[in-house]
């Protein structure tokens, strides 16, 4: 927050309209929270997502924090009136005691990172390099470990409390292709020579296994993935395609732990699963 204070993560400046600026938070302290669409005003043409000025206030000040939602507009209000008054007290910790504790969480989170992906975590720049002095730190505080990689590779850091046992978990599960074990995609590729690749983002002519596809994770390995589809309409859990990955057979015991992986799926979205028509 004390970096973004001036400057917006994308770079840009804070040019707010200051009589603007002022007519928000008069707003907001008067009537309570407020979605952006209680201020008029448009959006430049061509900015990034289109935001009107008033938006782009609402997002930048620190004056203000989110404290809910009407549909999927963000209500905005007073810190006093939302936040608890000790935690607003606090006293702000250094930049070393910040990115220390968040490499900490990022950790703790995760379960195993290397010091490149500690840093993709927190979006801290400088990559494993800048990280490592804070690594350095908390190792020998005793709350991380560092641990070998049999490639040779860099070596993930984990919980100090950690107990690897080599066990692979049994049955397979679904992932969400944003699923954290996902987020480093270097490591995933490294590890279980899985590439993945979100394609919701690509046109339909450009993509390889689908709109929403999510992988497909059995034991120790990345055994498939699965262009999935929810059709409230109809209830039920669609697949449009199921594809196994390279080097993996196509057994009647893969199929079984995908049929069980997509009923547990579907069960928590309240539908009925329905296989493609082979």
């Amino acid at each position: 927050m004390e970096h973004l204070r001036e400057r917006h993560w994308w770079g840009r400046r804070h040019d707010h309209d200051l009589a603007l600026r002022e007519a928000v938070l008069k707003a907001i302290r008067e009537r309570g929270p407020l979605p952006a669409r209680a201020f008029e005003g448009r959006g430049r043409p061509g900015e990034m997502w289109g935001w009107k000025p008033a938006k782009r206030i609402l997002e930048d000040l620190f004056e203000l924090v989110v404290c809910g939602r009407q549909g999927f507009q963000r209500l905005y209000d007073l810190p006093e009136r939302v936040i608890t008054r000790r935690y607003l007290e606090a006293l702000t910790p250094s930049e070393e005691e910040f990115r220390r504790g968040y490499a900490l969480r990022a950790v703790q989170g995760r379960g195993a990172l290397t010091e490149a992906g500690v840093a993709e975590h927190c979006r801290f720049r400088g990559g494993g390099r800048g990280i490592r002095p804070h690594v350095d730190a908390l190792v020998a505080e005793g709350l991380v470990r560092r641990l070998p990689v049999e490639d040779g590779g860099p070596p993930v850091v984990v919980p100090a409390e950690a107990e690897l046992d080599g066990g692979a978990p049994a049955g397979g599960v679904l992932l969400s292709p944003f699923d954290n074990l996902l987020w480093d995609r270097a490591f995933v590729e490294r590890v279980f020579g899985f590439r993945h690749a979100i394609e919701v983002y690509k046109p339909a002519p450009q993509r390889v296994y689908g709109y929403y596809v999510l992988p497909f994770l059995l034991g120790d390995r990345f055994a498939g993935r699965a262009d999935l589809k929810a059709d409230r309409a109809e209830g039920v859990l669609r697949v449009r395609a199921f594809h196994v990955e390279p080097g993996v057979w196509r057994t009647r015991s893969l199929e079984e732990a995908f049929e069980r992986a997509l009923a547990r799926l579907a069960r928590s979205l309240g539908l009925e699963p329905k296989p493609a028509t082979p």
